[in-house]
């Protein structure tokens, strides 16, 4: 008897195509999907898909997220499930009291036809069941997951996930990886313990010294980069802030101020550009700290990592990528986020994972950060005893100006804007020993390389690149200048406010020399810079800033 054909499934599975297009998985793979998924599982990883046969690679299918993972080369692509008599997905969006909270079915059947029907990752609707009578226009970015009220500002964070699934707040992203690592660092070895150990060795216990710049640029080569302009606007044609910011006056304006700075600086600098959300508070405490131990101009910028520990390792590009060989969680690695920064090479830029015009306005904020601001504290050199109290303190004062510290303990933004961009500044000569060229994830792109010759061309300018920020170099002018453009107005105009204030705060608990020297000791790993003095810094660091 010939064998009996397999029953034909009721559902079917599709995945998304690099052109926005769904596209139906083979038979037997439908059949494997289904499988796995009527065990309830949130994912499962295979490589018995049929067009896998040849190579082999490892898949992890994520029924929470509804997404397939290629777990070597880390490319996602969404997937979903037809059915006939059951939702495919659904969306949910991220409450002020840190919780998610379902769309209405009729909403998600919107938002899915969208999300399913084209490559674009920006869409913008007024028909919402909850937006009846108010009439505002929406814009949903399938890309970064979040969306925007246009006449509120206010943004919040969504997801989409498979129907009956179990969801789990497992999102790996910078920030939220960076205060891990902030988290599990350790505090500062008191001194005693660190002469006994360089006793030990035979030696100081110092860390090696950093090398000498490269030779400057030439005043021709430095006349020929100013005559190409902004960095950002070589080879563009058209000046476009995207759908999202040029519809915001205030996004708009810094937008304005950033293209100012590149035109003023391009030069001798290169820019990049770092967008961060939920690590705002930790990059504002580092930033508080450097001005009174090190002078750093805090009025200006954030110092997005401070503990020096983590650079002995890894000091420059060259070794990080040398390290990230071993890595096989890739830029997700705590050794690799200890050290280094996500980033783009272009404001205007629509190519990288997230665009600075994306992302900036629809930043948000995530879950409970909780002990990750007072262990920064302690790894900073303050004492145990205080931190707790001043952690309190800190949070407050971070509510008056306005800035989200919902992960922390405090409250929102009023815009529900928790988004920042960092506008990097290097030397020219410097790009080569600190930044590197990067697809997602952290993997070189060698297409762009030598970077400086890159970004010193015609243009476009694009791409990603990571950036080993060493606060050694970070904190010196000469090398780096930093601003900081926040996407929340009211926490923009008073930044600089708030960070007097913070100063003031901390300035009391490292008051004596000897205090101080043991900080600063502890936060470079027992080497402090030769520039570095016991004076009380913080007076010092006062500038106005005239480029917010």
């Amino acid at each position: 008897m010939p064998p009996k054909k397999k029953a034909k499934l009721s559902v079917a599975w599709e995945w998304k195509n690099d052109e926005g297009s769904f596209v139906s998985f083979a038979d037997d793979d439908c059949e494997m999907l289904e499988k796995a998924y009527a065990t309830k599982a949130t994912s499962f990883t295979t490589k018995d898909f049929i067009f896998n046969k040849t190579h082999k690679t490892m898949y992890e299918i994520n029924f929470a997220k509804m997404l397939q993972i290629n777990l070597e080369t880390k490319a996602k692509r969404p997937i979903r499930r037809k059915s006939p008599d059951k939702p495919e997905v659904l969306y949910e969006w991220f409450t002020d009291d840190l919780t998610w909270a379902a769309f209405d079915p009729v909403d998600c059947k919107l938002l899915e036809t969208a999300y399913s029907s084209s490559s674009a990752t920006l869409f913008s609707t007024k028909d919402l069941t909850f937006n009846k009578g108010f009439d505002s226009l929406y814009i949903f970015d399938f890309k970064l997951m979040t969306q925007m009220n246009t006449d509120s500002g206010t943004s919040r964070k969504i997801r989409r996930r498979g129907a009956g699934t179990v969801a789990r707040d497992d999102d790996d992203d910078e920030d939220s990886s960076y205060a891990a690592v902030v988290k599990k660092s350790d505090a500062p070895e008191p001194k005693s313990v660190r002469a006994a150990k360089a006793k030990a060795a035979g030696g100081s216990g110092k860390t090696s010294s950093m090398p000498p710049p490269p030779d400057p640029l030439s005043v021709d080569e430095i006349k020929a980069q100013a005559g190409k302009g902004p960095q950002s606007k070589r080879g563009v044609t058209k000046i476009d802030y995207g759908m999202v910011v040029s519809k915001d006056k205030h996004g708009s304006r810094c937008f304005d101020k950033m293209l100012e700075n590149e035109a003023r600086m391009c030069g001798e600098w290169a820019v990049f550009y770092h967008s961060y959300s939920a690590a705002a508070l930790l990059y504002e405490v580092q930033a508080a700290v450097a001005a009174v131990l090190f002078r750093f101009k805090s009025s200006f910028a954030v110092m997005p990592r401070l503990l020096l520990k983590g650079f002995n390792d890894i000091p420059d590009a060259a070794t990080l990528l040398t390290e990230f060989k071993k890595m096989k969680d890739r830029d997700h690695n705590p050794r690799y986020r200890a050290v280094g920064v996500c980033g783009t090479s272009a404001l205007l830029a629509d190519d990288s994972e997230a665009p600075a015009k994306s992302v900036f306005l629809m930043g948000y904020s995530v879950g409970p950060l909780t002990g990750v601001l007072e262990n920064l504290l302690v790894s900073c050199g303050f004492p145990k005893s205080k931190v707790n109290g001043l952690a309190k303190e800190i949070v407050k004062l971070s509510q008056e100006h306005g800035l989200d510290s919902r992960g922390y303990g405090g409250k929102g933004c009023k815009s529900g804007r928790s988004g920042h961009l960092l506008q990097i500044f290097m030397k020219r000569e410097l790009v080569d020993r600190y930044v590197y060229p990067a697809f997602p994830f952290g993997v070189p792109d060698t297409s762009r390389n030598p970077l400086p010759k890159y970004l010193a061309g015609n243009g476009p300018i694009k791409g990603q690149v990571r950036i080993v920020a060493h606060p050694a170099i970070f904190m010196k002018a000469t090398y780096v200048r930093m601003y900081v453009y926040s996407a929340d107005p009211t926490y923009h105009s008073m930044r600089e406010a708030f960070q007097d204030k913070l100063t003031k705060l901390l300035d009391p608990i490292l008051g004596s020399a000897e205090a101080r020297r043991e900080a600063a000791e502890g936060i470079f790993d027992g080497e402090l810079p030769s520039w570095y003095t016991t004076a009380d810094q913080s007076d010092k660091a006062k500038v106005h800033n005239a480029h917010k």
